[in-house]
């Protein structure tokens, strides 16, 4: 059926590595909202290695740390007047006696290279998804205005005639009237095809419109929306002073990267030779009538005018969880450095480290309030998973080295203490 497809049936997926997996690998999962999440969790998964890696490291290093620590206060009394020299002594100390410094944060610069490489690649998806969105309505309006251009008929007047016309005469004859030079007869009939336009062939493009964004009539099944849960539109932030569907402005904003002609057909490897099914080429031409202020509100004007699907986009929910995981993981992961001796000497270093404590969630939330639900999401998911790691991971190690302190007791109380550095 020509009205199931259109332009957005030539255009192919991006082909970056996380627009891959995405949008290919994860097709399975058919909402957006549940399918980020479920990639976050078997990312996460994936990287478990290195965060466990990290707290071995981080546990090793507080054992030594706590061994350390009578020849730590001698360097203290020693050096107190000079915080320089003892933080030098203190890392000579340290190393002697096997203390990983680099080690233990190997596996945090991984995080923030993956994190800023999808950041990347999740703008890329969101760009991409706001476009063929736009795309599949416009099919949907243009596959009904076509129809519509042949069947529509309505009494309309020109000159001082009333008559019952189709938009497709009236246009024939407004090209006569062209070629003629009459300029009278040219202005009545375009005024008499704008009318038409307006009162018969519009309204019913713009339902097709609707239709095809709520997945209902022919569409039933087939949604182009894209929401999760309370969030109307996953490819726009969670914040209550957005609409679902984007103004021309902040439509244009969103696709960055779509906006010529050259980079989509290259980009999106789009067949410019075969028609789609309504007859219609993806050249120039076509593109530049698609993305037009005048196309884009013909085409989302039903949509925007009504309440019902126009509404606002969340309720700032998961910039507010975006906000507070980031700053809890921030505050567990400096308590653990704290305890297993890798916080910094108090000083410049350790007000930086403060400060990152706070810097972190605020950028987190400068991301989640300008950026796609979808990216807040994964920052989301991605926050909590990391902190249910480390409450695990945690506990399971404190429940190792008890039972290892007990065994050590025992075997005090029968062999005699044991060389400090086998332990």
């Amino acid at each position: 059926m020509a009205f199931l497809t259109g332009i957005a049936e030539l255009l192919h997926n991006p082909s970056g590595l996380w627009e891959i997996l995405i949008l290919r690998v994860f097709d399975f999962i058919g909402n957006y909202g549940w399918r980020i999440l479920f990639f976050t969790v078997c990312l996460k998964m994936l990287l478990l290695p290195l965060d466990i890696y990290q707290r071995v490291k981080m546990r090793k290093n507080q054992r030594i740390t706590e061994r350390l620590q009578p020849q730590i206060e001698k360097l203290q009394q020693q050096y107190a007047g000079d915080k320089q020299k003892l933080a030098q002594k203190q890392m000579e100390l340290n190393r002697k006696e096997g203390f990983s410094y680099f080690s233990s944060c190997l596996p945090m610069i991984v995080t923030l290279v993956i994190f800023f490489y999808l950041f990347s690649g999740l703008n890329n998806i969101s760009r991409y998804k706001n476009f063929k969105q736009y795309v599949e309505l416009y099919d949907a309006y243009t596959a009904v205005e076509l129809v519509e251009k042949d069947l529509a008929r309505e009494n309309v007047t020109v000159g001082e005639t009333v008559r019952t016309v189709s938009w497709n005469q009236l246009y024939a004859e407004q090209q006569a009237a062209a070629e003629a030079g009459n300029d009278a007869l040219h202005n009545d009939l375009q005024r008499a095809m704008q009318e038409l336009y307006n009162n018969e062939i519009k309204p019913k493009a713009q339902q097709a419109a609707v239709d095809r964004y709520e997945g209902t009539g022919v569409y039933k099944g087939n949604a182009a929306k894209e929401s999760f849960l309370w969030v109307s539109n996953i490819w726009s932030p969670d914040v209550p002073w957005r609409k679902a569907i984007l103004s021309y402005s902040q439509f244009k904003n969103n696709i960055t990267g779509y906006k010529s002609f050259d980079k989509v057909r290259k980009k999106l490897k789009v067949n410019t030779e075969t028609p789609d099914a309504n007859g219609q080429a993806f050249n120039a031409a076509t593109f530049e009538n698609m993305l037009s202020e005048s196309t884009y509100n013909n085409v989302t004007g039903l949509l925007r005018s009504d309440g019902k699907h126009n509404k606002v986009n969340g309720f700032l929910i998961l910039p507010i969880l975006s906000v507070g995981l980031s700053f809890l993981s921030q505050f567990i992961t400096a308590r653990l450095q704290k305890r297993s001796g890798q916080a910094a000497p108090e000083g410049g270093m350790a007000g930086s480290m403060k400060m990152m404590m706070f810097l972190m969630p605020v950028m987190m939330g400068m991301f989640a309030l300008t950026y796609t639900a979808m990216f807040t999401l994964y920052i989301v998911v991605n926050s909590g998973t990391t902190i249910l790691i480390n409450v695990i991971t945690t506990l399971a190690m404190e429940g190792g080295g008890k039972r290892k302190q007990k065994k050590l007791t025992a075997g005090v109380q029968k062999y005699g203490r044991p060389d400090p550095k086998d332990l």
